[in-house]
């Protein structure tokens, strides 16, 4: 029997080849890889002689069509292509690099505040790593945790279930917003009292929003909730235009909406209940050395923050 002579080509051949197959095209390929369409046309010509058969047929307005022998390398060279992302991982580790995917997932109204500097810094000190973002509920991410699907979740300490574990990121606790001109605004504190007869508007997900509607029930009377929404901005929105007031974490610098409305937040004088924000594993799993990163990082960038900015 011959032997076949796999010699003469390279990765980034099999990668450019790839790209042509998956996308169709050689320009859209091109797109892809960020790259110019004549490199994508010498690649594959270098590859096709490398190989000494064809593997595409490119015409002209027509895109790419691959050729039966085309078919099974780009199977191959598939299967290639992955071996050696593995085997790259594989070495950064040893060299004590971290690296692979980390799956995270956000409680929404968390993300914007957490996961950009999060996402900068993994990128900055840690390329290796694939850092990958989930929004959602607190059930539905404790769910995917429990799944295999999330290695964490950033979230709120009174939404852990019980077989979930939590290491406090920052104590937070909620704070009155109303319009800059509501009769409130000038007030240093405010007592959940207060609002017994004003309209809110309030956080549609879960759990949040149950928490917020207890709160003001244990002060005494039942809110009237004329609205919700799952989009804090919404609500912020909302509440500038003197349509309600709103019990909400989240602060954002410059206390100003989308529209460039003024907000005034408020401290609240009742007693609350203890809250921190958490990133979340299962109860037992073991912290993998990105994980350890990932918390030791927010820990120092978002430590002293909670009750500044949440």
């Amino acid at each position: 029997m011959r032997r076949c002579e796999l010699s003469g080509f390279t990765l980034r051949q099999l990668e450019f080849f790839v790209a042509a197959v998956d996308e169709g095209s050689v320009t859209a390929a091109a797109r892809r890889l960020h790259v110019s369409p004549g490199g994508i046309s010498v690649a594959l010509s270098e590859l096709e002689s490398a190989l000494k058969v064809q593997l595409t047929v490119r015409r002209r307005g027509k895109g790419v069509s691959v050729t039966p022998a085309g078919r099974w390398v780009y199977e191959h060279a598939q299967e290639m292509l992955d071996r050696s992302a593995d085997i790259g991982a594989v070495a950064r580790i040893v060299r004590g690099e971290l690296a692979g995917p980390l799956r995270v997932g956000c409680f929404t109204t968390l993300s914007p505040w957490m996961f950009p500097r999060v996402a900068l810094h993994f990128t900055e000190n840690h390329p290796g790593v694939d850092l990958h973002l989930v929004e959602g509920q607190s059930a539905e991410l404790q769910q995917r945790m429990r799944d295999g699907e999330l290695d964490v979740t950033f979230m709120y300490s009174n939404h852990l279930d019980a077989d979930v574990a939590g290491e406090i990121i920052a104590p937070v606790r909620v704070r009155l917003a109303v319009a800059a001109g509501h009769r409130l605004a000038s007030w240093e504190t405010v007592p959940l009292r207060e609002l017994r007869e004003e309209p809110a508007i309030l956080l549609a997900l879960q759990p949040a929003g149950g928490h917020v509607e207890a709160m003001l029930r244990a002060a005494g009377f039942e809110p009237d909730v004329r609205w919700r929404s799952s989009n804090v901005e919404t609500i912020r929105a909302m509440v500038a235009r003197g349509l309600g007031y709103t019990v909400i974490m989240g602060r954002p610098h410059g206390d100003m909406t989308y529209e460039g409305l003024p907000l005034a937040y408020r401290n609240i004088s009742d007693e609350l209940p203890a809250n921190n924000v958490v990133v979340a594993y299962p109860q037992g799993a073991v912290p993998t050395a990105k994980t350890k990163t990932l918390i030791a990082f927010c820990k120092e960038a978002f430590g002293s923050e909670g009750y500044s900015v949440l």
